[in-house]
């Protein structure tokens, strides 16, 4: 390998189109200092070809430099021409990069990408690089995003290691990497993330149920009787159980369990891959005439579906609620968690609008506090109830002992109060607290609630926002 070191034309410079990092920023308080003291440190470049009769070069190190010695004016600019390999070109270029905080995870995982192109082992890239074989494998599953997902979000290029690492989940399903790129930027990100990761759940959990009804032999609703929906009744026929993914255990377990209450003569199956169930039907017991009329049905149908969809609500809006808890509380600045402490107090002591009705908790209230609190804090000892074994409630001694040993500790005392009173709250929430036509809705506590929530920084998604208005 050749090296020597030599002026040489700006003109017969090129940015090396391996480079990983995009974008060399605000050059201008560089190209002062080039302009007053010249080039300190000389550029490192590899020969490309020729042009017009003329040698090039390719930057491998020194793409700032050369920037900034265009804006300052310079013909000529020192170098350090060494004859390299592709693989080393690209090496060269990832390590030095690698040593700067402001190149992007994306521009760091199309480097390794490029290596990995070369030939060039994991293990390899991490000794090379000085990271963790784990980092560099997250970086390729990165690399890996496709160009059309890609291209999605104008802000791709800018989407935190989080994001990326978000999309990168969903390897394979080109579809929904897209949509989730789309929200990129948005308060909708988190929410998209969740939903998609719910609809991949209900995908696997469907096709596990159709591996095992067609194994065991499952007897299938005939394709000419397919129901409007999964809520109605096909001709001959009576919708009695659904079977979903959110229920403990697989399909086979609910299935058999759903046997043994009783014989099921003649049941069917069918299965919907939309909505992620099975539903099971068995004959008809009366006749069309006999039952309930059309529009009575149809009416209960639109109900389920509307309700169904609160639930939905309900759900995933807890999902992210409990996500940023667990994520954000423990990190609060002193004053932010003053402030969202006293605002919940006041809250639960208060209630809203014009009159005095706090919260009291039974047994069960307390049940659904220790809940919620395991689902952002670290769980209690006791968190599931156990009747068999005279455990009816969750408001325990075991639990009651550990919340009191937490709060004792002086630096923990203010997070430990914060997380309980939220856990009151997110206790409190449920379908029918969002569902209007639900006697127990409380727009207005929730309202409240989400208030101090988005006070201290929570991102609150369109949906929300739309089930939020009164």
């Amino acid at each position: 390998m050749s090296i020597s070191i030599v002026d040489i034309p700006v003109s017969q410079l090129e940015p090396n189109p391996h480079n990983p990092r995009r974008d060399v920023g605000d050059v201008r308080e560089l190209a002062d200092s080039i302009r007053a003291q010249g080039i300190k440190q000389e550029l490192l470049v590899t020969p490309s070809g020729d042009r017009d009769g003329r040698p090039m070069y390719h930057v491998v190190i020194g793409h700032r430099r050369l920037a900034a010695a265009k804006i300052a004016g310079l013909d000529m600019v020192p170098c350090r021409v060494e004859e390299l390999s592709a693989r080393e070109e690209r090496e060269l270029m990832l390590v030095e990069n690698t040593q700067r905080v402001d190149l992007t995870p994306l521009e760091e995982a199309d480097g390794y990408q490029g290596l990995l192109d070369l030939g060039v082992k994991v293990k390899e890239m991490a000794e090379r690089t000085g990271r963790s074989m784990r980092l560099v494998r997250g970086r390729l599953r990165i690399a890996s995003i496709p160009r059309s997902v890609r291209e999605a979000s104008p802000a791709f290029a800018q989407l935190s290691l989080s994001e990326l690492e978000d999309i990168a989940e969903f390897d394979g399903d080109e579809k929904a990497q897209a949509r989730l790129a789309a929200k990129a930027g948005s308060n909708d990100f988190e929410w998209q993330r969740n939903r998609l990761r719910r609809e991949r759940d209900r995908r696997e959990w469907v096709e596990a149920a159709r591996l095992w009804a067609e194994s065991n032999n499952l007897p299938m609703l005939p394709d000419n009787l397919k129901p409007e929906d999964m809520w109605a009744n096909p001709t001959g026929y009576e919708r009695q159980r659904r079977f979903v993914q959110d229920y403990p255990g697989p399909f086979s377990k609910q299935w058999k369990d759903w046997q043994a209450e009783g014989k099921r003569p003649g049941a069917v199956i069918r299965i919907f891959d939309d909505a992620g169930s099975v539903v099971a039907y068995t004959p008809a017991k009366k006749t069309a005439e006999e039952r309930e009329d059309g529009k009575a049905e149809a009416k209960r149908r639109m109900e389920r579906e509307r309700r169904h969809k609160v639930r939905e609500l309900a759900q995933a809006s807890a999902e992210l609620r409990c996500e940023w808890i667990r994520t954000t509380v423990p990190v609060l600045k002193a004053d932010a968690l003053r402030d969202m402490t006293e605002r919940l107090t006041l809250l639960e002591l208060m209630g809203v609008g014009d009159s005095m009705r706090g919260t009291s908790l039974d047994s069960n209230g307390w049940t659904r506090v220790v809940k919620a609190y395991s689902l952002f804090a670290r769980p209690l000892p006791v968190t599931d109830k156990d009747p068999e074994h005279g455990v009816y409630t969750l408001n325990v001694a075991e639990n009651a002992l550990e919340l009191r040993r937490r709060q004792s500790v002086p630096s923990r005392r203010g997070v430990e109060l914060l997380l309980l009173l939220l856990a009151r709250r997110e206790g409190a929430i449920d379908a029918d607290t969002w569902d209007r036509e639900a006697y127990q809705c409380d727009l207005k506590g929730l309202n409240a609630y989400y208030e101090v929530l988005e006070s201290a920084g929570y991102a609150v998604s369109n949906a929300e926002r739309k089930g939020l208005e009164q």
